[in-house]
């Protein structure tokens, strides 16, 4: 096992290295990961899911306990306490307690079901246990640096921070896949997230023309090696990761390949990047909220290196139709290579930063950046979002 510090990660490529990248894999990803104007016409069927229901309505119900306890209580002593036991299930304490005058106690379990009403509030909103931060779009509090040739076959690069499990706080889980005919280094998002306190677990495979599904099982399998890391004494990440908080994110052949493991159970997020489905049920894989990430929709005349339109956008938005779980699906001004191009890059690592910190560092204060017709990015004027079931 290697290490190389990497001081903030990566620099920004110059246009010119993005251009050559452009050249590099546009014969790749025009084959996957993209569409065109096939997305256009795909089938667009399902309609959205019910929402959850409305938190504390066990307080309401709680509440009618403690008034059919307050009536139990107009009989003889023991008829009388054993009414005001079943308020104490409820709010209704000053109900409990006007049983009759021989069940002083009932009164007293009736203040009780008060309790039950507090309990059906909605908790304060909390940063949770990781530093606070309002600028996603600048560096985090930590350094990142790298572990090279690590994980199955050594054939992995972890993006991490220096400082593991801060005050105890343990480290969530980003599995990583790249786009096509591209390798992770290319995407300053990896060590942007590592200086934010996520362990980013990244194949060093070169994604190949309709390999969706085998480059999925290289991002489970990523992800399980890390979880196996976390327990094994010895190791650089014993005891430093949460196996409960794991995503899985990739751009384009990389977002089709979260997609095909979107199923598992143990995801608490996924994250697609300008990579919408050719093959479009495979959305029902989803499981878990989920982030669509996508430049503008484009028609057949569209390609990789248009700066004006996504070749994978209409298939995000098909994706987005068809989707029956939670989504955020927000579109930049900008085509597909959006994520290798500032400013659009920084753009997106910001929202895919805030995502997560969201969904796996417990920071409820960022339900407002995403939920909501008044979301702090839908009224971004560089953003156009649509949501559906979100919580």
């Amino acid at each position: 096992m290697s290490w190389g510090a990497a001081g903030s990660g990566p620099s920004l490529r110059s246009m010119s290295v993005v251009q050559s990248c452009a050249r590099r894999v546009v014969l790749a990803l025009a084959l996957f990961g993209c569409g065109g104007g096939n997305g256009g016409t795909q089938a667009a069927p399902g309609g959205a899911g019910g929402s959850a229901g409305v938190s504390g309505s066990a307080g309401a119900s709680a509440g009618a306990g403690g008034s059919a306890g307050a009536s139990g209580s107009a009989g003889a002593g023991a008829g009388g306490s054993a009414g005001g036991s079943a308020g104490a299930s409820g709010s209704a304490g000053a109900s409990g307690s006007a049983g009759a005058g021989a069940s002083a106690g009932a009164g007293a379990s009736g203040g009780a079901g008060g309790g039950g009403s507090d309990a059906g509030m909605d908790p304060e909103p909390t940063t949770g246990p990781f530093p606070p931060v309002t600028d996603f779009a600048a560096a985090g509090p930590y350094t990142s640096t790298t572990m090279a040739g690590v994980g199955p076959n050594q054939n992995y690069t972890v993006y991490l921070p220096t400082e593991l499990a801060p005050n105890g706080a343990r480290n969530p889980i980003v599995g990583w896949m790249s786009g096509g005919g591209t390798t992770h280094d290319l995407y300053t998002l990896l060590p942007h997230l590592a200086s934010h306190g996520f362990v980013v677990v990244a194949s060093n495979s070169i994604p190949g023309i309709g390999a969706e599904a085998e480059l999925g099982q290289e991002i489970i399998a990523g992800i399980d090696w890390a979880i196996a890391e976390n327990e094994r004494q010895g190791s650089a990440l014993f005891g430093k990761l949460d196996p409960t908080k794991l995503a899985s994110a990739g751009y384009s052949m990389g977002s089709l390949a979260t997609f095909m493991i979107a199923s598992d159970s143990r995801l608490t997020t996924t994250v697609h990047i300008s990579g919408g489905n050719m093959a479009p049920e495979r959305v029902n894989n989803l499981r878990a909220p989920a982030a669509f990430i996508c430049g503008n929709p484009g028609d057949a005349t569209c390609t990789i290196i248009d700066p004006s339109c996504d070749i994978a956008g209409a298939n995000c938005a098909t994706d987005f139709t068809n989707a029956m779980t939670p989504v955020f699906y927000a579109t930049f001004d900008g085509g597909h290579l959006g994520i290798l191009t500032p400013p659009l890059t920084e753009s997106i690592n910001a929202m895919t930063t805030a995502w997560l910190r969201h969904h796996l560092m417990g920071d409820t204060t960022l339900a407002p950046m995403f939920v909501g017709a008044d979301c702090s990015y839908c009224s971004n004027p560089e953003w156009t979002v649509q949501q559906k079931n979100l919580p």
